[in-house]
């Protein structure tokens, strides 16, 4: 440290950040070091790890708030996203509240009564320290369909939940109608009176009642995302594998750059890239295509 030839009120801020317990209390440390810390070239990794940092706390703090909030908005607004985005669909009764609870370990309210969800509601599912946003939300049908069709179309997965003891006719048309990537997920399938669902109608199907297939499903809804995770590291520091960035696949370095900050996009010099790379630390371009796993080396012109 001794060569960045600081002034004391960026050690002062340095010892904040490491004292803070909030991430307001980190994020105004974090501030303060970046004002206070010299611009000459050998600070250059340093202001980049500080940018960093800050651009993480932003999102730990929009996470935390999302975990918070535990109603929708109203109609024809949607719930900013964080992180991937799933959606559940289903018809009455179909057993989407009691899918929800079991991956985002919430408890709401999940009977045979119609209509039990009345708003979207937001939770989240952790998968390879990931944080997937998932969003129950009111049993579809022709007068609300067209909002829930729309929330399904913001985001970056749909999950049609399909009730087992039912015939597939009207449940099968809500899978029709959704856009992007989707895949279907059946539950109540083992009760008495269940109809026999074919495999290949749309894939395996999966009892979303049944507690020791959780992690099945929850694998099954991570594989329909299609994304990788990217850690990052700085020089001469150990990597971070406890918050990868989450990128969609065939994501390159510039796109994870982005997603570190915005500005290194306009100033990335090269990246260095362990484990898709030919070598450990092989340098690539920004057009690299970044693989699940892979860590990345950010450095600045």
């Amino acid at each position: 440290m001794a060569s960045l030839n600081a002034p004391p009120q960026y050690y002062a801020a340095e010892r904040k950040y490491s004292e803070a317990k909030t991430n307001e209390e980190k994020m105004r440390a974090l501030e303060e070091m970046l004002r206070y810390c010299p611009k000459h070239k050998s600070a250059e990794n340093i202001l980049m790890e500080i940018k960093s940092k800050m651009a993480r706390v932003k999102k730990e703090a929009e996470l935390e708030k999302a975990k918070k909030k535990m109603r929708g908005k109203k109609e024809g607004e949607f719930i900013k996203k964080q992180g991937p985005q799933l959606v559940l669909v289903g018809g009455v009764n179909s057993g989407k509240t009691a899918l929800f609870n079991a991956i985002t370990g919430m408890r709401l309210p999940s009977s045979d009564v119609p209509f039990e969800t009345k708003e979207v509601v937001p939770g989240m599912m952790e998968f390879n320290k990931v944080q997937v946003q998932v969003l129950d939300t009111p049993s579809i049908t022709e007068e609300n369909k067209s909002r829930t069709l729309a929330f399904a179309r913001n985001a970056d997965l749909s999950a049609v939940i399909l009730d087992g003891t039912q015939e597939t006719g009207a449940q099968v048309n809500y899978f029709n109608e959704l856009e992007g990537k989707k895949l279907v997920l059946v539950s109540k399938k083992d009760v008495a009176g269940s109809k026999e669902f074919k495999e290949n109608e749309f894939g395996k199907a999966y009892c979303v009642f049944d507690s020791d297939n959780v992690n099945e499903i929850e694998k099954m809804i991570w594989d329909a995302l299609a994304v990788i995770r990217v850690f990052t590291k700085t020089p001469r520091e150990e990597p971070d594998f406890s918050r990868p960035i989450v990128l969609a696949k065939g994501c390159t370095v510039r796109d994870a750059a982005k997603e570190v900050h915005k500005d290194f996009v306009q100033n990335l010099k090269f990246a260095r890239v362990w484990g898709s790379a030919k070598f450990p630390g092989q340098q690539v371009s920004g057009d690299y295509e970044l693989k699940d796993g892979d860590v990345i080396e950010l450095h600045m012109k």
